[in-house]
């Protein structure tokens, strides 16, 4: 693991540790409707923290298929398109695949699309959860 994989791990722990410091904080303060003003003040505190968590989390992508992509035995471009679209917006499906290298390329075909994924598959730079594809964790 690189230092730059190391320390977004760690920011994305501490990111979610925080969040759920606030949202217990904000429970038990909910719970004695003492001080409505800091339950508040929580919420507003715990919606900007979660603002960096997506960020963060799609940092976290682009590194892994960054490394996917340098790692991978196939350098093609249809494959990188894919492990980008991976990266950027999370799992996504054949269909929603193909329109990405369909976007990127100018035309695209759902069979290539679904040998590609095989290929990267078999080399573990893709999972396969149901009918969605994404990167592994």
């Amino acid at each position: 693991m690189s230092s730059l994989e190391a320390s977004l791990s760690t920011l994305n722990k501490k990111l979610d540790w925080i969040i759920r410091r606030l949202d217990y904080l904000e429970a038990v303060l909910s719970e004695s409707q003492e001080y409505p003003e800091v339950i508040h003040f929580l919420r507003s505190i715990r919606l900007g923290t979660a603002l960096y968590g997506e960020p963060l989390k799609t940092l976290d992508r682009l590194v892994t298929a960054q490394q996917a992509i340098s790692s991978s035995k196939q350098h093609d471009e249809i494959s990188k398109i894919i492990l980008q679209a991976l990266a950027l917006h999370g799992p996504l499906n054949i269909s929603q695949l193909t329109r990405e290298i369909r976007a990127e390329r100018g035309k695209a075909s759902r069979v290539t699309t679904r040998k590609r994924l095989h290929n990267l598959i078999q080399q573990n730079a893709v999972i396969k959860k149901g009918y969605m594809y994404q990167l592994p964790p």
